[in-house]
């Protein structure tokens, strides 16, 4: 249902390896507009959205970084325009991301755990710990200069088979 077909023009382009995009802040992108962006920009020569025009663009998606095929983080892509191809990974950004985390506190998790020589229950917490760290922490994207901290929304529930609540507990709401 594809071709492989490139216009003789675009054979000099070179091929997009991986793609950032940026999502509305508005609403949810769902997954059928995400494959609409990609199969309608199939084969078409594609560039970065300029950085003064991200802040307030009303596009639905914005390209915020193309790195080529082989692009090591040490490296800093020209800005160029590249192909996007059917084996171009995309990824797609939001601008504010919601995450419920459900903790097992259950009888179960007083024990100690024979490697670490440490009661689950500790583990669930210190786990829990690095994963609130990590998603509060922002990162920059591949192949900018850009720093990226969407807001993060986590809600945490917290579950024990010894307390029969009739519904879920909430341990803690966090927004960043």
């Amino acid at each position: 249902f594809f071709t492989d077909y490139i216009e003789p023009d675009l054979l000099h382009v070179e091929e997009a390896g991986q793609v950032y995009l940026l999502m509305k802040k508005e609403y949810r992108i769902s997954r059928n507009v995400r494959l609409a962006w990609f199969l309608s920009h199939l084969n078409q020569v594609i560039s970065t959205t300029p950085k003064d025009k991200l802040i307030n663009s009303v596009n639905e998606l914005d390209i915020l970084s193309i790195l080529p095929n082989g692009w090591q983080p040490e490296d800093s892509p020209a800005e160029q325009s590249y192909l996007l191809v059917p084996s171009t990974q995309v990824t797609f950004l939001a601008r504010r991301y919601r995450f419920i985390i459900e903790l097992d506190l259950s009888p179960s998790t007083g024990i100690v755990d024979d490697i670490t020589g440490q009661m689950i229950f500790d583990e669930v917490f210190q786990t829990l710990s690095h994963c609130l760290h990590g998603l509060a922490k922002a990162f920059k994207v591949p192949g900018t200069e850009l720093m990226f901290q969407p807001e993060i929304f986590v809600t945490i529930l917290a579950y024990s088979s010894i307390i029969g609540l009739q519904s879920h507990q909430v341990f803690f709401n966090f927004s960043s």
